[in-house]
């Protein structure tokens, strides 16, 4: 390296390698900095979001799609609530769609990044494609601010690909396509108005292309779902709540859901619910109902899109709905029992009729299933109608539970790789490496939402309603 014959004393030598580990500090900041400079968009500024840590995601193939074509991909992690599962770190966890086995794993360090703790990763999403994995994360509780992550995976290789810094923590994050059939990703945070829900583009560096405030909404905000036309996005309201409910004068404390549209983010209209707890939101394969779930009052919501009215509501047949589902056929709703807003154990699922909620006596539940599955949220339907099944996510019996909605029973208790807890989820059918979503939170996508429009008569090609 030296000269023959000339040695280096020791200071001499750590004074060198000083100035060359200074150097390559220096170095791989302004590459960070320029990399974060290409990354950042004015939505990127207008809403909060940074770009902290780019990686290398590069490397082996963590799995192999040939011979795992349709999978389900989940989150794992440490749970939440006082049920705690003993797994420290987030992570990823995905299991064959068909033979239910796991196909792989992986697990994302952040606490020799210099985080102090980790937040429960309360959701998964997957680009429609199926190359990107977006786990919610970040440092702190439910409240915390300026804390909050989203890590951006590889689904290939299930290595880090960046790390994304918001001003709270992020919970679902759901695929979908806008009215002119862009690809795009959503990404929510907790109710808390400390970050607004923003728009990724995943064909385009997972930068940020959209979204809005909470001055521009109006309020708070809390989950937010993609009509399946593509057209509009409806976000359900986190008002402000009375400390004491007052039941006789004003028993529902209504809430409001905002429309937004996809081409401009912005509000288009709004819905009045009679539940001061809004949260989950269903659509029809034809685009002409959407359905609410109130947690405070544990009732579920019929809203007519035509005619934009809400027309009948019924007793949801659990304590606390979270998620609710529809069948093959759009005719019964399948309401998760996570017990929000109460005691947070839920083990049950309810069942409504879609079809009779606006007739005489259509205000009561077809019937309650028991589950086992502790602190279930919400659910992804299987794409395959012969399936039939609802996978049911369970925060805090670390497992996730196969619900045969031909049966009305569980068949199947899939246990996470390391113990971990679990929120949600999507199926990805891939072809190769060319994927694509089929069904998450969102419902059913793409070609497995097409089956079911033709399954019940409907053209393959949406319309949309309004």
């Amino acid at each position: 390296m030296y000269p023959k014959g000339i040695s280096l004393g020791r200071a001499a030598t750590t004074a060198i390698a000083s100035v060359v580990l200074v150097a390559g500090l220096g170095l791989g900041t302004a590459w960070a900095q320029s990399a974060a400079g290409k990354w950042t968009t004015s939505w990127a500024e207008k809403l909060g979001v940074t770009l902290e840590k780019t990686f290398d995601s590069s490397g082996p193939d963590a799995w192999d799609p040939k011979k795992h074509p349709l999978v389900f991909v989940t989150s794992e992690g440490p749970g939440y609530g006082g049920l705690l599962s003993g797994v420290k770190l987030p992570g990823v966890a995905i299991f064959d769609g068909d033979t239910r086995k796991v196909v792989a794993s992986q697990a994302y360090d952040v606490l020799a990044m210099g985080w102090k703790n980790v937040f429960e990763p309360h959701g998964l999403g997957v680009s429609s494609d199926g190359k990107w994995i977006y786990v919610p994360t970040g440092e702190g509780s439910f409240r915390t601010r300026g804390a909050g992550r989203l890590l951006i995976v590889n689904a290939r290789t299930l290595k880090l690909d960046k790390m994304l810094k918001l001003n709270g923590n992020a919970h679902h994050i759901k695929a979908f396509h806008d009215a002119d059939g862009k690809p795009l990703v959503l990404v929510e945070s907790f109710g808390d108005n400390a970050q607004p829900t923003f728009i990724l583009d995943p064909r385009d560096d997972n930068k940020v292309v959209g979204g809005w405030t909470f001055e521009e909404l109006g309020m708070g905000s809390y989950l937010n779902f993609v009509a399946p036309d593509g057209r509009e996005i409806f976000v359900g309201g986190r008002p402000k709540r009375p400390k004491v409910a007052d039941r006789s004068g004003n028993p529902f404390h209504e809430t409001t859901v905002v429309r937004i549209d996809t081409r401009t983010w912005k509000k288009k209209g709004t819905i009045t619910i009679g539940d001061s707890s809004v949260i989950w939101t269903a659509f029809s394969a034809d685009n002409r109902w959407a359905y609410f779930s109130g947690g405070h009052e544990s009732q579920v919501f019929k809203y007519d899109r035509r005619n934009d009215k809400v027309v009948a509501y019924a007793r949801a047949g659990v304590e606390g709905p979270y998620g609710i589902h529809l069948g093959w056929k759009d005719e019964v709703i399948y309401a998760i029992g996570k017990g929000e807003g109460s005691h947070n154990r839920g083990k049950v699922l309810g069942l409504v009729n879609t079809k009779l909620m606006d007739k005489p006596g259509g205000d009561r539940p077809m019937d309650q299933i028991y589950t086992g599955c502790i602190r279930g949220d919400h659910g992804t339907t299987h794409p395959n109608p012969e399936a039939n099944e609802l996978w049911i996510t369970c925060n805090s019996s670390f497992e996730v539970v196969v619900f045969d909605m031909d049966q009305r029973q569980v068949t199947a208790r899939l246990k996470m790789p390391h113990g971990g807890s679990t929120h949600s989820g999507a199926f990805v059918q891939y072809r190769g490496w060319q994927g694509e979503v089929v069904s998450d939170q969102n419902g059913l996508q793409g070609s497995a939402l097409a089956k079911k429009r033709q399954l019940l008569g409907l053209p393959v090609r949406q319309k949309a309603e309004r």
